[in-house]
């Protein structure tokens, strides 16, 4: 039986982070990116998962990576019961931000990357590119991070569940 990740997420940065977790743990990961944005759907969950080429014994997994910070799509979420959502709130760089620093205090995605770009390693961050240096302090740092979002309130600003996609990886390598 093989495990099937389906990440649905909403732009180059998720993506970009979610192929770095596939190369390093090497696991059959899907990735469906920048076509759902605001409009995934458990209809539109299905169409992809009923249109992967699966053995008989495969059993696949959905996720749904997106920043809280867009209006509305925590009510597109919630209807998408099926799937784990593995959300920042307010975006992607705050989980990027915990694997070098706790983060406590409500902030803006703008305050966010700012933070982030004030940590020597990240100065150069760029949206949606993830150089090779910070890609090995996000693998290195990965379990850090875990236990940092672990400690924010779920949903809330700041808050990330990403450590959910982590975990479940982790649980199938081992």
């Amino acid at each position: 039986m093989k495990p099937v990740f389906l990440v649905f997420c909403e732009g180059q940065t998720e993506e970009t982070y979610i192929n770095l977790l596939r190369h390093k743990f090497r696991l059959p990961i899907k990735v469906i990116s920048q076509i759902t944005g605001l409009s995934i759907s458990p209809a539109l969950i299905r169409k992809y998962v009923k249109s992967i080429q699966l053995d008989k014994n495969d059993t696949i997994t959905t996720f749904l990576m997106y920043d809280l910070d867009t209006k509305g799509i925590s009510k597109k979420l919630a209807v998408c019961k099926e799937s784990i959502n593995i959300c920042s709130n307010p975006c992607i760089e705050l989980w990027f931000l915990l694997h070098s620093t706790d983060q406590f205090s409500e902030l803006s995605t703008a305050a966010c990357i700012s933070l982030l770009q004030k940590l020597g390693d990240w100065k150069n961050y760029t949206k949606g590119e993830i150089s090779f240096k910070h890609k090995e302090i996000l693998w290195i740092k990965r379990n850090i991070a875990c236990q940092r979002a672990k400690a924010l309130p779920e949903a809330e600003n700041p808050s990330s569940s990403v450590f959910r996609l982590i975990e479940a990886m982790e649980k199938v390598k081992n």
